[in-house]
């Protein structure tokens, strides 16, 4: 059953805010009318975006194991790095569009048109020109295999690069389920096993968020299960079964 994620309402009103923040605004509070049309992915999704687009990066300590609900929340918001809060907006209107079409008529077409311009501006470089200007960890998360490829071929030692809480190419990877990502992360050097500064490995990332592809590329890969700092396997933070049933037969 997807769970409810709140979102608080604004203090402000339309004339206080931009273009902008009134679509946001007025987005996530269509958001409240489709929880219960929403899986637990598609709702996590959306909050990772929302506390991004309010917040900013995510500076919040890591839950607990056992606080699996807040886990998750948090690895949504975290997964996001340093998104600037104006493309989470952006990209928050545009899912809750995408999830339900009809709720564009709840965004006017004026107001809409006035932050897309002021976003075009602000992002000049041509789409086509931006994954050669990725950094492997960015690569890693936005599924760009030949670009992670290409890049490990010319510099094998950035296989050992890392985000500041210690995450590599193979985390980011298992953790947006970034399957082709991971296979050229993984062709290329990267170490499998590499933990995080919480002792987690890809293969939690993967485990923990239910991404069955991504857990089975990892196991076929030779990914061990070892615990993190919490004591825990990948098989400790899985819930959904068919990734249960995959890291059983890697454990035996």
């Amino acid at each position: 059953m997807a769970e409810a994620l709140d979102y608080p309402d604004s203090d402000f009103s339309d004339d206080d805010q931009s273009p902008l923040d009134i679509s946001f605004n007025k987005a996530a509070d269509h958001v409240r009318k489709l929880t219960s049309k929403l899986g637990n992915n598609q709702l996590l999704e959306l909050y990772g975006l929302y506390k991004q687009g309010t917040e900013g990066v995510c500076n919040t300590p890591k839950p607990g194991w056992l606080d699996g609900r807040g886990r998750r929340k948090w690895e949504a918001w975290r997964a996001l790095g340093d998104m600037p809060s104006t493309e989470a907006k952006e990209k928050y209107i545009a899912l809750v569009q995408k999830f339900d079409p009809e709720c564009s008529d709840l965004i006017d077409t004026k107001t809409k048109e006035a932050w897309v311009t002021v976003s075009s501006l602000r992002y000049s470089p041509e789409p086509e020109l931006k994954e050669n200007e990725l950094s492997l960890l960015e690569a890693a998360r936005e599924n760009c295999a030949e670009r992670i490829t290409k890049l490990l071929s010319q510099n094998p030692e950035l296989k050992h690069e890392r985000s500041e809480d210690g995450m590599t190419a193979l985390h980011w990877a298992a953790d947006r389920d970034a399957t082709k990502a991971l296979e050229a992360a993984l062709n290329g050097g990267c170490f499998i096993d590499a933990v995080d500064e919480g002792g987690q490995t890809a293969l939690h990332y993967a485990a923990f968020c239910g991404h069955l592809k991504s857990t089975i590329l990892l196991v076929e890969a030779g990914a061990t299960l070892v615990k993190d700092s919490d004591d825990c396997t990948p098989l400790d933070l899985a819930t959904d079964d068919e990734v249960k049933k995959v890291l059983q037969g890697a454990k035996s």
